[in-house]
């Protein structure tokens, strides 16, 4: 389970409520919220892909960054099913399969973004300028959608090149599906491992582990 100090808002596991903040010693220690529990595992994971990716292809960062995005972690008890089942232990062809499913969401909520924020007046631009650490530098940022964020995020030869659908159709899934990098495989399992204990929400299915759902209805039929 996970707790929050009330007065430092620390934030960490524990198999019981402890008496005392770990961190400041304070008495009120409370169940993290929902914001809590999603920044606290959010970290730990991109702390463990920044420790991979420099031994990733370019595509395998890109399309990391996707799956991050797909998987939020209250969604981890079916991620790291599914991660360990549809991909890692998969064969090459039902792993495709499952990337392809995740292309199709992405691609989706990207198009969903871009309509809502032309409904908000605003136009994406022509030449992307980004800051030192990769930031975009773009009026009306603040509308961009998470899955439009997203992909501006994504490495790309020329930084300066605004991304679109057609750069999320270029990632190599067949190579990352046929033949991955060991560091991106590696960062999947630890993934799994990160998260193999997050209890499983029971309140009804996660709506962004849909993609992985059809695909295991379209298995099974």
């Amino acid at each position: 389970m996970l707790f929050t100090c009330a007065r430092c808002h620390y934030t960490f596991p524990s198999p019981d409520k402890p008496s005392i903040c770990p961190d400041c010693g304070h008495s009120r220690v409370l169940p993290a919220s929902d914001l809590d529990f999603n920044r606290f595992y959010t970290s730990k994971l991109s702390l463990l892909r920044e420790d991979h990716t420099p031994s990733m292809t370019a595509d395998e960062r890109n399309w990391t960054s996707v799956l991050l995005f797909l998987n939020p972690p209250k969604a981890s008890f079916y991620t790291a099913f599914h991660l360990k089942h549809y991909v890692l232990e998969a064969e090459p062809a039902l792993r495709l399969d499952t990337y392809k499913a995740f292309r199709w969401e992405f691609t989706k909520r990207v198009k969903e973004d871009r309509i809502a924020l032309q409904l908000e007046g605003h136009r994406e631009p022509k030449v992307l300028m980004r800051l030192d650490d990769g930031t975009p530098v773009i009026k009306g940022w603040e509308f961009y959608g998470a899955a439009l964020r997203t992909l501006y995020g994504f490495e790309l030869e020329d930084e300066h090149k605004v991304p679109n659908v057609r750069t999320i159709n270029k990632i190599g899934l067949e190579q990352i599906a046929e033949n991955p990098s060991p560091a991106y495989e590696q960062f999947l399992w630890d993934w799994i491992e990160a998260v193999k204990d997050v209890p499983s929400p029971m309140e009804g299915m996660i709506p962004e582990m849909k993609p992985l759902f059809k695909v295991i209805k379209g298995k099974q039929e």
